[in-house]
């Protein structure tokens, strides 16, 4: 049996190292996850101290924010609302 031999093209790669942004947690502040969450501001506070809710991040003094990852993980872990009469 006879091997012949094949010609291979290089592939070209993607977007190199230089090209590619670093992934970075995105920081939210009390206005947004309020707007969010649908929920005010002493109730986020409540449920973060019952440990219903993700804890802050304190960034300096009394200054705090939370995960975006974390507090949209929260929010897709709520039941769905079934609204009646829906055909």
């Amino acid at each position: 049996m006879q091997r012949t031999a094949t010609q291979t093209t290089p592939i070209q790669a993607g977007p190199g190292p230089s090209d590619v942004r670093p992934y970075r947690e995105r920081l939210l502040r009390i206005d947004d996850v309020c707007f969010m969450t649908g929920l005010g501001r002493s109730t986020i506070y409540a449920k973060v101290k019952a440990g219903d809710f993700p804890s802050a991040v304190q960034l300096h003094g009394t200054c705090v924010a939370w995960r975006e990852t974390q507090v949209d993980a929260w929010i897709a872990a709520r039941p769905a609302v079934q609204t009646q009469g829906a055909a």
